[in-house]
């Protein structure tokens, strides 16, 4: 589809490569290229082969769709793929594949990556991007990239508090977007826990040889993002516990609140019918005989609801 190539010099200054025509030279320890191949065609995938002087293994890796996390030493060259969250975190992930030479980095991806984009943008200044190691700049990458699933993580927080009021509220269909959000959380931390291992494996000896010190701080920098990322999604996951827990004491009040109306209903009417049994007994007594009695009755079963509901008032229960 699309390939750009950036060359940086050490004094801050960029100077965009056309892949295709660029005349291939040694690039001087104060340079780096850059660059990144969006769903790369064959002639693409040639014209960085020559440009860079890449084998036939490691040209045919830049169109590789795999696109599980992995660390690959090749002779020249170190491959690290990663997957990114798209654009929704419902959107499937996508893959990033990463070479690593001398003086040199290459990005490969079957789909534009946002992240990417904006930060190809953003170093086009006065930004001494030269003076980085191809190592400090995979770190610079891996960066992004983990950025990537942090903002993700921000974005699943600012979801479990908006169901966080939907708890308070007792939404009708809070259960199932409960559920919905456990499964969203769930895929994020699939997709970024198999990093873990490939970014430690990169601080080992035996994928770059000996490190300087400022590399060798990068990539354990590196780790402990990795691992800040996982922890912003397991936080995710224990707010989505809370609001559950929210939901489930509100189950239980609402139901309270039930059980208690439908007692204090028991208890007004139990009066009016113990009255009404006693009354409606097949025996004669003289003041059956009174049609006013019928009066009496009826008025003494509203005075005991009517006192039965001012005591509960008094005394809080209602």
């Amino acid at each position: 589809m699309s390939v750009a190539a950036i060359l940086s010099h050490a004094d801050g200054s960029d100077e965009a490569i056309d892949i295709a025509t660029w005349q291939p030279r040694p690039i001087r320890p104060e340079e780096l290229l850059w660059i990144d191949a969006t769903a790369p065609s064959a002639d693409d995938v040639a014209a960085i082969a020559r440009a860079l002087g890449l084998g036939d293994e490691l040209g045919r890796r830049l169109d590789d769709e795999t696109t599980r996390p992995s660390l690959t030493v090749h002779s020249g060259a170190v491959e690290v793929v990663v997957r990114a969250p798209g654009e929704s975190l419902e959107d499937r992930p996508r893959g990033l594949r990463i070479l690593v030479g001398e003086e040199w980095i290459v990005t490969a991806h079957a789909e534009p990556l946002p992240f990417l984009d904006e930060r190809r943008e953003r170093i086009q200044d006065q930004r001494e991007v030269g003076r980085l190691t191809p190592v400090q700049f995979l770190v610079t990458l891996l960066t992004w990239h983990v950025d990537a699933y942090l903002q993700a993580a921000e974005q699943l927080e600012n979801d479990v508090d908006r169901l966080d009021d939907a708890a308070l509220r007792t939404e009708d269909d809070l259960l199932q977007r409960l559920v919905d959000m456990r499964r969203r959380i769930a895929r994020v931390r699939r997709m970024l826990v198999p990093h873990r291992e490939v970014v430690a494996e990169l601080a080992l000896p035996v994928v770059f040889g000996d490190l300087e010190p400022a590399e060798r701080e990068a990539l354990g920098a590196m780790v402990a993002r990795v691992e800040r990322a996982v922890d912003a999604v397991l936080n995710a996951r224990e707010m989505l516990i809370g609001t559950f827990d929210i939901h489930m004491t509100r189950t239980a009040q609402r139901t309270n609140d039930i059980v208690r109306v439908l007692t204090w209903a028991s208890v007004v009417l139990l009066p009016a019918s113990v009255l009404a049994g006693v009354m409606g007994m097949n025996f004669h007594v003289g003041f059956f005989d009174d049609p006013t009695m019928f009066w009496v009755v009826l008025g003494a079963m509203i005075l005991i609801a009517v006192v039965t509901l001012a005591l509960a008032r008094w005394r809080r229960w209602l």
